[in-house]
């Protein structure tokens, strides 16, 4: 058995001639399978895991929960708590409220539940728009390169993402994490700038600008899924 290792999750990979593109499954005991060509590049597994590094950690979480025959599903009413840098908040609705959504003292307060997700969603891409640009700041400075605009979007399973023409792309379900993974997303997008793909000089420029990378990434892998309260 061929195994190979990403970002403290332990793969079994299983090389076929018949493969052209990379695959992974997480099968009924959890345990994940990686689907390579027989030709693989050790480049573009990387680049492929990282991509769906989000997806792994949900469907892994899932199974976990499924397993203790529990499963929260978000429900917009008096109480329930929703996340935001790390923390839960409880939920009040405000049918009066001038606002769709707003945070204050403690509380999420909601005028509609109907279209709850919706506001929470716009109001998670909005603090990604005030909250992540002085990160990206702080890390290009650092670098001495320069980014294009930042868009909070949904990704699917990604966290985020760099794109060619040098915008930084982050999942608005990040605004749900503690600060100092958003951090290292942001220090991780950034390193793109500079190298695309995951080769050992996009590692040792994600080390310059953040040494203890690998304590955060880790940390996202085994803690993250506990923050995110709405999917």
């Amino acid at each position: 058995m061929n195994s190979y290792q990403f970002a403290d999750l332990d793969f079994e990979m299983r090389p076929s001639g018949k493969r052209k593109t990379y695959g992974v499954t997480v099968d009924r005991d959890s345990s994940l399978l990686l689907h390579v060509p027989e030709d693989f590049s050790e480049t573009l597994i990387q680049d492929f895991l990282h991509e769906k590094l989000l997806w792994i950690h949900t469907k892994l979480a899932e199974k976990s929960l499924y397993k203790d025959g529990f499963y929260p599903e978000r429900q917009f009413k008096n109480g329930e708590g929703f996340a935001y840098l790390g923390r839960i908040y409880r939920l009040k609705i405000t049918p009066t409220s001038l606002e769709h959504i707003k945070f204050s003292n403690g509380y999420f307060m909601l005028r509609n539940p109907a279209r709850g997700r919706e506001h929470f969603v716009n109001w998670y891409q909005q603090k990604g728009y005030q909250k992540l640009p002085a990160l990206i700041r702080e890390y290009t400075a650092r670098l001495g390169v320069k980014s294009q605009r930042l868009r909070m979007m949904d990704l699917s399973n990604r966290w985020a993402s760099c794109s060619d023409d040098g915008s930084l792309n982050f999942h608005w379900k990040i605004m749900q994490l503690p600060h100092k993974y958003q951090r290292y997303l942001v220090a991780h997008e950034v390193a793109h700038l500079v190298e695309k793909h995951h080769t050992p000089e996009f590692w040792q420029t994600l080390e310059r600008i953040m040494p203890d990378y690998e304590e955060f990434e880790s940390g996202l892998k085994n803690n993250a899924m506990k923050y995110l309260r709405l999917n």
